[in-house]
């Protein structure tokens, strides 16, 4: 082919003016041959790497080595700072003396019901009280408690009938018979006593417990009631004393709902739930009758109508249990 004259000269010289100041090229490195030899051979650019790159590489693990070292000097200060604050806090403790009931302020150890002690009755903590219930609601549990405790508490129970109560159902009044019929015996009467006064009133499934007439703060829920009994009762049924209180108050829960969810579908799960809670055991308390017991075989009785045939044998086992024993 013909030839071409260049297009551009390389010779040509450019004439800079001198009116501003030069500027340095921004990209420039510098080159050593021995960082970039293969160690092996000794022969310049031998593996083949870019010069640049390896730049790059250098001033990316210098500036990563650098925010390593100043993360370890902020942790370092910031540890340093707790063991300054903490020294300060064990000079707070000296100062105030605390050291020394350290180990009397231990939260008691817990214990199973037949590792309680029947211990006397603080009468500060007995207190009269009245109870609100419908007669569609009996709170066997009242019954229940002073057959239980006939030989440690008096629980006096006197019924009376609201004005809005225009008949009593025959639930109520077999319950009222039987509470009525439990004399007071010459133990009963040297006895520390606390007086319950019932009064039948249209309230629903929220039965009421009213500490303080002027007040009036009422306590809802017939499981709630039997929390507070235990808790001024004798020392032997107080649930809170043993080891298993999460489960007992689950259980108590359960009672609770079991009575106010309206709906029989709930009332079904929650029973099953109950079922599997009780399992094939002689009660939720084991051998020994239980503050469980007595709430689920008093909630059981007064739902009784829409939940029959959801009892499973041992449910009604246990239920015949308590009642043979408190005579509900």
């Amino acid at each position: 082919m013909y030839h071409l004259k260049p297009v551009m000269n390389q010779n040509v010289v450019c004439e800079v003016p001198t009116c501003m100041y030069p500027l340095k090229p921004v990209c420039t490195f510098s080159f050593d041959p021995k960082a970039f030899s293969d160690s092996n051979t000794g022969l310049i650019g031998g593996t083949g790497v870019d010069p640049m790159s390896i730049e790059i590489d250098n001033l990316l693990q210098k500036a990563e080595n650098d925010e390593l070292r100043m993360l370890a000097e902020r942790q370092q200060r910031v540890l340093q700072q707790l063991a300054e604050l903490k020294n300060e806090i064990l000079s707070l403790r000296t100062e105030l003396k605390l050291n020394a009931p350290a180990a009397a302020q231990a939260t008691p150890s817990l214990k199973s019901k037949a590792e309680l002690k029947a211990e006397p009755i603080n009468l500060t903590y007995l207190q009269d009280f009245v109870v609100n219930a419908s007669p569609e609601y009996v709170p066997y549990s009242l019954l229940a408690l002073k057959n239980l405790w006939k030989d440690r508490l008096n629980l006096h129970v006197e019924c009376f009938t609201h004005s809005t109560v225009s008949k009593l159902s025959e639930e109520a009044l077999n319950f009222q018979t039987a509470i009525s019929n439990s004399t007071a015996t010459a133990v009963a009467s040297n006895l520390p006593q606390i007086k319950v006064t019932l009064i039948w009133k249209n309230v629903g499934a929220y039965t009421e417990m009213i500490t303080s007439p002027t007040s009036y703060v009422p306590i809802c829920g017939e499981v709630n009631i039997l929390r507070f009994l235990s808790r001024c009762g004798p020392s032997e049924f107080n649930y809170e004393q043993q080891d298993n209180v999460d489960e007992v108050d689950s259980i108590l829960d359960a009672c609770y709902l079991l009575l106010n969810k309206q709906n029989v579908k709930q009332r079904q799960q929650i029973l099953r739930t109950l079922g599997s809670k009780l399992g094939k055991a002689a009660g939720f308390g084991g051998a020994e009758m239980s503050l469980c017991d007595i709430a689920f075989t008093s909630a059981v009785k007064q739902v009784q109508r829409t939940v029959a045939k959801d009892i499973n044998p041992n449910m009604a086992k246990c239920m015949g249990r308590v009642a043979t024993t408190v005579g509900l």
